[in-house]
């Protein structure tokens, strides 16, 4: 799909994006990759998962590790100190530039963004963002992963605190359970036909089948939620001039931009607290990017759940505060319609892998701009990567561009 003039200008390398000049530091994204992904994985361990991940993503830069001076990695162990990120020195055999500590900047949006702006800047020139979870191992509970007194005591947990924001939001306008099945089965489908997904076979599935599902926490029916899995996955970024000697066309960072009602899940959700959570942050990197929102071509979006996409649908612009539901139901979702999101399978149907799953959020967008995506959608110039939301109470969002 052809972009809008605003937006081609600024998918173009050399060219002003808002009237600056761009120079050969604009940050692009060379290389991606996603190891295997499966409920358990009992022939991989940790530093297995996250070295495959890491050297996928170098080679299919077209990089040694030898180019790498950055890494926002997760560090598994063993050897180094576990956790911190400058233990990837050693394995990559030379020192570095740049590094992060923190899981949640190891990945999806967040990782790209910071990644982005220490080239953009000059800390390092090719960064490596990534890592892997093995969750049936002992590496903690899904969410906030530490004990959290006002949540715990009352029982609450991840599907839950989404589930009270999706409540709130079907009391106010009226969204239905129907409307999130649709949701639901249409992502799941794309899994269902994706050879790469965890689901792969297991459909297709219908809005009466995710209604008949055993219901989790109101509203959500089991099938309105995503599934729990291992897997790894990483991503490498450089600069547009460096990436003039690589494989694969350059995809640019475009714009961006993070927003924080406070720490995940340290309380419950209030639908009139985060409800709206990442407008703002989708304003500015639109506005960065030079975009509107019915300019971008596929959204690769969180999908911890349903009712997720039906809100973030609004946040980002395609559609009016409670007129998400309807326009998800019309097939506006799917592969080949107006606004398709997650054809990889999202969360719900191709993998969740801990903080990781928002990393394949930009594999796949990555492999779309590219045209080697599994359920291609067709010409796509531009994507939009969102990462967390409502329940956790931050979003990250990252706009993603082909150069011509």
């Amino acid at each position: 799909m052809a972009a809008t003039p605003a937006a081609t200008s600024s998918a173009r390398d050399g060219e002003a994006v808002n009237g600056e000049p761009v120079n050969g530091r604009r940050p692009v994204v060379v290389g991606v990759h996603a190891t295997e992904q499966a409920l358990s994985l009992p022939h991989r361990d940790a530093m297995d998962l996250a070295l495959e991940a890491v050297s996928g993503a170098i080679a299919d830069a077209g990089l040694t590790p030898a180019d790498i001076d950055g890494a926002q990695v997760d560090w598994p162990g063993p050897g180094g100190v576990p956790g911190e990120g400058s233990s990837w020195a050693r394995a990559l055999g030379r020192d570095l530039r740049w590094t992060s500590d923190s899981m949640l900047d190891n990945a999806g949006s967040r990782g790209l963004l910071k990644a982005a702006a220490a080239v953009q800047v000059g800390y390092a020139d090719t960064v490596v963002v990534g890592g892997c979870k093995l969750v049936s191992r002992g590496a903690g509970p899904v969410g906030a992963g530490v004990p959290l007194e006002f949540a715990d005591v009352w029982g609450s947990y991840v599907v839950a605190q989404f589930a009270l924001v999706a409540a709130r939001h079907m009391h106010e306008y009226g969204t239905t359970s129907r409307q999130l099945a649709e949701v639901a089965a249409t992502i799941r489908n794309n899994g269902t036909t994706n050879p790469e997904a965890m689901m792969y076979g297991r459909g297709p599935y219908t809005a009466d089948d995710v209604l008949a599902s055993r219901m989790v926490a109101t509203p959500f029916h089991l099938l309105d939620c995503c599934i729990v899995g291992e897997g790894g996955a990483a991503l490498v970024v450089t600069t547009a001039e460096r990436a003039r000697d690589l494989p694969h066309p350059p995809i640019a960072v475009l714009g961006g931009a993070m927003e924080y009602h406070q720490a995940a899940y340290a309380n419950p959700a209030l639908h009139r607290e985060v409800g709206q959570l990442g407008r703002d942050a989708a304003a500015r990197a639109y506005a960065m990017a030079g975009i509107g929102a019915h300019d971008v071509d596929v959204f690769s979006l969180y999908d911890p759940n349903s009712f997720e996409i039906i809100r973030q649908l609004e946040i980002l612009g395609l559609c009016g505060e409670g007129e998400g539901g309807p326009l998800a139901a019309s097939g506006a979702i799917a592969v080949g319609g107006k606004h398709p999101v997650n054809p990889d399978g999202g969360c719900l149907s191709y993998a969740w892998n801990g903080t990781q799953q928002m990393t394949l959020k930009v594999v796949e967008a990555v492999r779309q701009l590219r045209g080697t995506a599994v359920h291609q959608i067709a010409d796509a110039e531009l994507a939009v990567v969102g990462n967390a939301g409502s329940g956790a109470q931050h979003y990250e969002m990252s706009v993603l561009g082909r150069i011509r």
